[in-house]
């Protein structure tokens, strides 16, 4: 009985944690992880529970992180292909709605996920192995993401263009030494700059419409959230992919241009890639986050073949509750948010929501991190004058990962 109310304890303190790095923009579970693995060093027999302190503030981080991208236009990786049709529900006052769809659509993947964990162990781990076909891929896999972001495109010579100069981009901001830049990657101010302040420079002026928070049925489409997850599962298993990739390849085979299904898609495929990188611990012995190479460090992870085993079977419960205290969590701060965003005028909230986003980008990356944002805003405005769709900004990290991969 003790056992469990620790594991409820640190589950809702992570949970309580993961909402907090969610809310602001830059702070990652990451970087959580990598304090909390110095405390584990230094406390015997805490790992575990801090562990489990960890798992849960990453589940929630992907519930909260919607929350910035949608009223400040502030985007982290998971979440820069949100801003455009979220902010853009801001816009209709239907604000509160778009953090409702993205809090269930990350709940409905969570259940797909745990509905996943047999097949995932039994395809992906023993006895079929279809890890090392994917592995082995993936540059094809890459390269197919790629084709299909350009060619869909009605505009392709233009697409073409954008997919290139932020590729290119992408090559140059992350090889730079780690001493021009304070933070561990550019990624942050770089997707603020092609996805966040292109978004608010370019919407309408006059004020902020008052938010429809009454609580209606929220509906989403099955086939959203099972691409997301099937995204998420993908990415999460392989190395050097991230979840913008993961996001990108969701983007590229929907059909829908919807707001709704575009954030309920994006949403799910945020929160199942971080639920399939811990599975991936277990059932791969991979680390594919820096939260979970914490864990690796923090208890000993044995292989996973389908089987209850300790600590796995802690995890799956910290999960369970993140997931609910997240869920509830995520609406009662995005209601409180889109109460009191109508109450100042929109040219203000764009100042102020430019502001934080300045200076999150120097706190975490210095000067070097506020020219590499000038330039990626840059690029994020010409990709609006000619036309094309948002999305191929990330040829700023699928280009770089293409020519690693064949060069």
């Amino acid at each position: 009985m003790n056992d469990f109310l620790m594991v409820l304890a640190f589950s809702a303190a992570g949970s309580l944690t993961g909402a907090l790095t969610g809310l602001i923009p830059g702070l990652h579970t990451n970087n959580i992880a990598l304090l909390l693995l110095l405390l584990a060093s230094s406390f015997k027999n805490a790992g575990l529970y801090l562990a489990l302190f960890i798992v849960s503030a990453a589940i929630s981080h992907t519930f909260h992180d919607i929350i910035p991208s949608t009223f400040i236009g502030a985007p982290e990786e998971d979440t820069a292909l949100m801003v455009l049709p979220a902010h853009s529900m801001v816009i209709k006052g239907e604000g509160y709605r778009a953090i409702s769809i993205s809090a269930f659509s990350s709940l409905a993947s969570i259940i797909l996920c745990f509905i996943l964990l047999i097949p995932f162990c039994f395809f992906m781990g023993q006895p079929l192995n279809l890890y090392d076909i994917l592995d082995k891929n993936m540059p094809w896999i890459l390269l197919c993401i790629s084709l299909i972001l350009i060619f869909t495109s009605k505009k392709l010579l233009n697409a073409l263009f954008i997919f290139l100069l932020s590729g290119i981009f992408g090559l140059v901001a992350l090889n730079l030494p780690t001493s021009f830049i304070m933070a561990s990657s550019p990624l942050f101010p770089a997707l603020a700059g092609l996805f966040g302040a292109p978004a608010l420079l370019t919407a309408r002026k006059g004020n902020v419409p008052p938010q429809n928070i009454e609580e209606r049925k929220v509906k989403i489409r099955k086939r959203d959230v099972g691409s997301g997850v099937a995204a998420g599962g993908l990415v999460s298993i392989l190395p050097g992919v991230s979840s913008a990739v993961a996001a990108t390849l969701a983007m590229a085979v929907t059909k829908s241009r919807k707001e709704e299904d575009v954030i309920s898609m994006l949403s799910a495929t945020n929160t199942a890639t971080n639920f399939f990188v811990l599975l991936a611990l277990f059932v791969l012995l991979k680390t594919r986050s820096g939260f979970a190479i914490a864990i690796k460090k923090m208890v000993e992870i044995e292989e996973w073949n389908g089987m209850p085993t300790h600590p796995f079977n802690l995890f799956l419960i910290a999960i369970i509750i993140s997931a609910i205290i997240s869920y509830y969590l995520t609406k009662f701060i995005g209601k409180v948010v889109a109460k009191n965003i109508s109450q100042i005028s929109y040219e203000m909230l764009v100042r102020v929501s430019l502001s934080i986003i300045l200076v999150m980008v120097f706190l975490f990356t210095g000067f070097m991190g506020l020219f590499i944002f000038t330039v990626a805003t840059s690029i994020g405005m010409i990709c609006i004058e000619m036309k094309v769709r948002r999305s191929l900004c990330m040829g700023f990290l699928l280009l770089p990962l293409l020519i690693n991969y064949f060069l």
